[in-house]
């Protein structure tokens, strides 16, 4: 499923009229009976229920008609409150303004804003209010009459579903808007748009469904051809990206990896990254860290094997450590480097050599990422093996040289030029994880939750991440057109989903790095049940 922008959406709806054939109102009317399926499914004895339609004049407005007619032929009567004059209503909309005139259905025309305000207190009695003003295409604050409506429906008892998009709410920003309806819930046509993934405030949006209205499944599939849109991430593509485990496999099937990580005071980082990697399912896992810390991680993790590398006074890896380092990653399967690793000048220059040498699949968080950051020369040579980085926005602002404000405004954009640059995978990690590919194309991970929020999470995906490369590596995966991209999505997709399973456990609150680990089994399974459906 990919998520478009207003004008995508806009040019689909030309294209399935003009070159596919199907009307403008067929379009309107399956909307109307997808919001009627939606309220008939969520609501029992939906013919008893009190319900409000606000409808704006545009093509929005004419999808709250065809609802209201729908509702009207199933014996519910609803309040129909028309936003402006029935006569300045024009094109599809008025095509069903019309009908509703024609079957006595009651109609409030509603133009100035001490009108609503009148109306309001009548309309706080309604069980069900939909909101459908403004749709997908506005792109300024909402003023005078619409403000007054937005506020209006924000102080009121009732459900409130928005059509399309909550009224107020811009389409291709994540950026919260200064007021728009706040809807219990969204239906939203055809594909999700930006800010419903995005938006840095979704509870505006409510419980969102994407549902179809008819547009043709191959000019979607020429949309995702053009990688012009992002693609989200859903259970059944995670699903479908799972390494097959035959009968006849050993641990080498699937993978070696080397995990690079640790320093005094945070060996914790090492083990947070060994473990999740063992978890995730790759078949071997061997931890370099310094020789101070190697005796603690090997007895907490006791199926990993450790090596000690020469470290600096302050308990960080040395650079006499480079080379034996380097020397230990060379044909492995996948690499992690940068957990717990500190930005000591000698642990830097490691990370360094380790980058110039290395020859197989690597991820690079954390320190890791704070070295190349001063160096982002290192990235100029598109030869390297895939290379995945995993910043956060602050991070991601030290690597690109950007304003933190700039990648919060576009992180779409800016994370695909960054990986379009250098040749490589972009994770870019906030509330939604961004995948960006070399070849251009972005995916959205909604997986994952606000209890995530907390100390050791990047360590667990970095392990993720590394592992699902390693089996890639090792069964040959990777070197499949968007091998490296699916596996980079799987890990990051099962780290978040990971992680919505353990807060069903444990809640927000007290959701730890170790919890998410725990809940590999079940997420693993849980997609696996998915597959043999």
């Amino acid at each position: 499923m990919n998520i478009l922008t207003s004008d995508q959406m806009r040019e689909l709806d030309r294209k399935t009229i003009e070159e596919t054939g199907i009307p403008g109102i067929i379009l309107m009317e399956n909307a109307g009976i997808q919001l009627f399926n939606y309220l008939n499914h969520e609501f029992d004895e939906i013919e008893d229920k009190k319900v409000t339609i606000i409808c704006g004049k545009g093509n929005n407005g004419g999808d709250g008609m065809v609802l209201a007619r729908q509702l009207a032929m199933r014996g519910n009567f609803p309040e129909v409150v028309l936003l402006a004059r029935a006569d300045d209503i024009g094109g599809e909309a008025g095509i069903n303004l019309q009908i509703l005139a024609n079957m006595e259905i009651p109609l409030i025309e509603v133009t100035a804003e001490e009108e609503w305000l009148a109306l309001l207190e009548a309309i706080d009695d309604s069980d069900i209010v939909v909101d459908a003003m403004l749709g997908t295409g506005i792109d300024k604050d909402l003023k005078g009459l619409y403000a007054e409506v937005a506020k209006g429906l924000n102080s009121i008892g009732a459900f409130i579903l928005s059509v399309d998009i909550p009224s107020g709410m811009f389409s291709d920003r994540v950026q919260a808007s200064p007021l728009a309806v706040e809807a219990d819930a969204t239906v939203t046509f055809t594909a999700p748009k930006i800010a419903h993934i995005l938006n840095r405030n979704l509870s505006t949006i409510g419980a969102l469904s994407v549902v179809p209205i008819g547009t043709p499944d191959e000019l979607m599939l020429e949309l995702e051809a053009k990688r012009s849109a992002p693609r989200l991430l859903t259970e059944e593509v995670l699903a479908s990206l799972l390494v097959p485990r035959p009968d006849a496999s050993y641990k080498g099937s699937y993978g070696h990896v080397i995990v690079v990580a640790g320093s005094r005071g945070k060996s914790g980082a090492a083990v947070l990254s060994s473990e999740s990697a063992l978890k995730a399912g790759c078949g071997l896992v061997t931890t370099l860290v310094p020789e101070g810390i190697q005796d603690r991680v090997a007895a907490h993790l006791p199926e990993i094997m450790t090596e000690g590398m020469a470290e600096t006074g302050s308990g960080s890896f040395s650079f006499e450590s480079a080379d034996p380092a380097a020397l230990f990653a060379v044909n492995r399967d996948a690499v992690a480097i940068g957990p717990g690793l500190t930005t000591h000048p000698e642990t830097v220059e490691v990370v360094y050599e380790l980058v110039r040498r290395l020859n197989a699949p690597a991820v690079i968080d954390a320190d890791g990422l704070n070295a190349i950051a001063s160096n982002i020369e290192l990235l100029q040579n598109h030869d390297h093996p895939p290379l995945v980085l995993t910043p956060h926005p602050g991070e991601f602002s030290r690597l690109s040289g950007l304003k933190k404000a700039a990648i919060m405004e576009n992180p779409i954009r800016t994370a695909a030029d960054f990986a379009q640059s250098y040749g490589i995978w972009l994770v870019l990690k906030d509330f939604r994880v961004i995948v960006a590919s070399p070849d251009g194309s972005v995916t959205v991970s909604p997986f994952g939750n606000p209890g995530m929020a907390t100390a050791g999470m990047g360590d667990v995906l970095t392990g993720i991440l590394a592992s699902v490369l390693g089996q890639y590596s090792a069964s040959g995966m990777l070197e499949e057109q968007g091998g490296v991209t699916d596996a980079v999505c799987l890990g990051v997709g099962i780290h978040g989903l990971a992680g919505d399973l353990a807060s069903l456990e444990v809640g927000f609150e007290s959701l730890s790095a170790g919890n998410v680990i725990d809940s590999l089994p079940d997420a693993f399974q849980y997609l696996e049940e998915i597959e043999s459906m």
